[in-house]
């Protein structure tokens, strides 16, 4: 189970109201709104990367910097080395979660040649590749945050996509941010939780 509670995000000044939620295993949440009003910052907090200006999120009971173990991140920057082929790069992450059995079927599912080296991919491509790794994982991680997930993706690929991670992330729990609303057991307009 994933729990805010009390949560307020931000840097020098609160990004958002006090945040409180529930989500079960199995349940998803997408913060939904334009560019730069924080959702990079709310998904950066839950996933423990930032911490909050006040209160918690628990992951299982366990606040989340001790469950850094069980989440797995995706920003929403697309940045990827070049060298490296699309198999080794989606592999080499899943294998942090003892999914490396999973890379090729999810490079299969995501329409993403294994082969290619990252640096001959479009930016779309490379995105693809990332998507890639987060259905490998996704059945072996308590916490899955995708920060806008489906940038430089068709949205027919990425309904296919967000209808796969949703199916796989069923042991566990999905945070996504968007600029639109998705499919998700619980939508929240960020917008709504400014301060």
């Amino acid at each position: 189970m994933l729990e805010a509670r009390g949560l307020v995000v931000g840097y020098d000044k609160p990004l958002t109201k006090p945040l409180d939620f529930k989500l079960a295993k199995g349940e998803s949440i997408v913060f939904y709104g334009p560019n730069g009003v924080g959702k990079t910052t709310l998904a950066k907090t839950i996933a423990s990367l930032l911490k909050p200006l006040s209160g918690s999120v628990l992951l299982d009971g366990v606040p989340v910097p001790r469950a850094r173990d069980y989440i797995f991140f995706l920003p929403e920057v697309v940045d990827l080395p070049d060298r490296v082929k699309a198999f080794e790069y989606v592999e080499a992450l899943a294998s942090f979660y003892g999914a490396e059995d999973s890379a090729e079927e999810a490079l299969e599912l995501a329409g993403v040649p294994g082969r290619l080296p990252l640096g001959k991919m479009s930016q779309g491509m490379k995105r693809l590749a990332q998507l890639a790794a987060a259905l490998a994982v996704a059945p072996k991680v308590k916490l899955l945050v995708l920060d806008d997930p489906y940038v430089s993706v068709s949205p027919e690929k990425s309904a296919e996509l967000h209808n796969e991670l949703l199916r796989r992330s069923r042991d566990g729990v999905l945070v996504l941010t968007a600029r639109v609303p998705l499919k998700a057991t619980l939508q929240v307009d960020f917008l709504s939780l400014k301060p």
